[in-house]
């Protein structure tokens, strides 16, 4: 019924996942350049910390990302549960309105015309 999830916060988890990214391009291009310029022992070690440096970025988004999904499905979970406990007393009034409605049928009936007044 209410399963939506909130994007509240997912231009900024897109915005920090661009910038990561933007930073490993940045790095890769860093390595590129000094392997070029460099002798074949730096372009390795260019080439070496863009391939450790990558991967650690990529885990950094995907953490953002899976938080952003435990985060959406907890407030779902929030959310069903306070529609279940509003239903669950809203049913104890109609129920108690019911039970004094039968035993008062007088009160009920001078009620309901005093709320049409």
């Amino acid at each position: 019924m209410f399963h939506h999830r909130s994007t509240e916060f997912d231009p900024r988890i897109s915005a920090i996942a661009s910038h990561l990214r933007a930073i490993e391009k940045e790095l890769g291009g860093i390595g590129k350049s000094a392997s070029r310029r460099a002798s074949a022992g730096a372009s390795a070690a260019g080439s070496q910390i863009a391939d450790a440096i990558g991967p650690i970025l990529n885990e950094i988004v995907d953490r953002f990302g899976r938080g952003q999904r435990v985060a959406g499905d907890q407030a779902l979970s929030f959310g069903n549960e306070a529609i279940n406990v509003g239903a669950r007393v809203g049913n104890d009034a109609l129920e108690r309105i019911a039970t004094q409605a039968k035993k008062r049928p007088m009160a009920t009936l001078a009620v309901a015309i005093g709320g049409c007044a």
